[in-house]
């Protein structure tokens, strides 16, 4: 497995993420959720030397959490804690991994949480646009199953699905573990081989994710009864290796500034408007989304703004601004000892490379005018828009689209 260590000297707090390399590439439709529902359950019900309740009551006295989900491309385990507590933590932490408890009870309480979760999320309007984007936007792609599950595969889910998932997860060649804090690597790392020394080096072969690709603009809808309407529109994005990825995130970063200004500050047609790069995924996508009571004049402004990237030069004294603001939130972002470790862990899992996050913040400010024409020129194009609400009040012209509206 993979051990990378960051020390961070006078850090008062340390992060250990054990990585599991796979996402959606290892399940099947039906089966999506359940590596999301098997982490939290791992990691929340106990494990076989402590069980649910001493486990609370020991991170309570450590100053610790610990955590466990799934996302697209990777799932994880994620501790934080004061310094002191590492020689008591990290085998904790190991343990959640190796011999959870996943208590019959536990799996239930995350089931039904997840459960109330899914079913929520179709009253709301964010939570239907999310479902149609994924159902329309993203379909045929891996994307399309859902990390989180659906209200189908959660229901389906047994106590007894847990430990044969956890098992297919012990795969040296899946893992990666990172730390940052003010630790000793060469300590770390012998406490990391001696720890997961019985995890074999399993058949797990990870495949390329690929990319989001669209062969022309469209509208899905779904006819819902709303005080307003929600709409968003996707376009495939550069991955974590490309050498647009830092200059489309600031691109998306100046339109969420111009996008904001138009549409809210001056015409106040919309009071969230919203530009922005998805990218942690190894397929990131660029959004723009709005809620609308009249979603033609809302997102007329904000293509307007989108095809100003693609034709203008920004200004020189726009573009330093932006960086500026940019780069503080980006390093404000990562004070936090986990946020480092989670960007470092992506780094390397998603790109390939954790020197990405080391030279990434440079590569930010060498970004030309140039530039940000080039990758909104390159990238901004056949947006695939999904409307919930009143699909009549958008005209799909308004969004690059000639034919009608098409259903879930």
């Amino acid at each position: 497995m993979e051990i990378l260590v960051k020390r961070t000297p006078g850090a008062e707090f340390f992060a250990a993420q054990l990585f599991i390399r796979g996402g959606v590439r290892d399940w099947t439709e039906a089966s999506a959720g359940v590596e999301y529902v098997t982490l939290q359950v791992a990691t929340s019900g106990g494990t076989k030397s402590l069980p649910k309740g001493d486990l609370s009551r020991k991170l309570a006295s450590l100053g610790a959490t610990l955590g466990g989900g799934a996302d697209y491309d990777l799932a994880r385990i994620s501790t934080k804690a004061p310094l002191a507590s590492w020689d008591e933590l990290f085998p904790i932490f190991v343990e959640a991994f190796l011999a959870p408890a996943l208590p019959e009870t536990e799996f239930d309480i995350v089931k039904q949480r997840e459960l109330t979760s899914r079913k929520h999320e179709m009253e709301d309007g964010d939570g239907r646009l999310q479902v149609l984007v994924q159902h329309t936007a993203i379909a045929g792609h891996p994307y399309a199953k859902r990390p989180d599950g659906t209200v189908e595969t959660i229901s389906a889910l047994k106590a007894s699905d847990l430990a044969p998932q956890l098992g297919k997860l012990r795969d040296s060649n899946r893992l990666v573990l990172v730390v940052v804090g003010d630790l000793d690597p060469a300590r770390v790392i012998d406490q990391a081989k001696t720890a997961f020394a019985s995890i074999p080096r399993g058949p797990y072969v990870e495949t390329p994710m690929p990319s989001l690709q669209f062969a022309a603009p469209r509208v899905a809808s779904d006819t819902f009864t709303l005080p307003t309407n929600y709409i968003e529109s996707v376009f495939a994005g550069p991955g974590w290796n490309d050498p647009d990825f830092p200059a489309m995130r600031l691109a998306m970063d100046l339109l969420n500034d111009r996008v904001f200004d138009e549409v809210r500050t001056k015409r106040n047609l919309s009071y969230a408007p919203n530009a922005y790069f998805q990218f942690w995924q190894a397929a990131p996508y660029s959004r723009l989304y709005v809620t609308a009571v009249d979603p033609n004049a809302a997102m007329k402004v904000m293509f307007e703004q989108k095809e100003r990237l693609r034709i203008e030069l920004i200004p020189a004294k726009e573009l330093d601004g932006t960086k500026a603001v940019f780069l503080s939130l980006h390093m404000q972002h990562n004070e936090a000892v986990n946020d480092q470790a989670t960007e470092l862990g992506y780094s390397l899992l998603l790109g390939g490379d954790w020197h990405i996050t080391k030279a990434f913040a440079d590569r930010i400010r060498q970004t030309t005018p140039e530039d940000i024409r080039r990758v909104a020129t390159k990238w901004l194009t056949t947006p695939q828009t999904a409307i919930v609400g009143d699909p009549s009040k958008l005209d799909p012209k308004v969004v690059g689209v000639s034919g009608p509206h098409s259903g879930r």
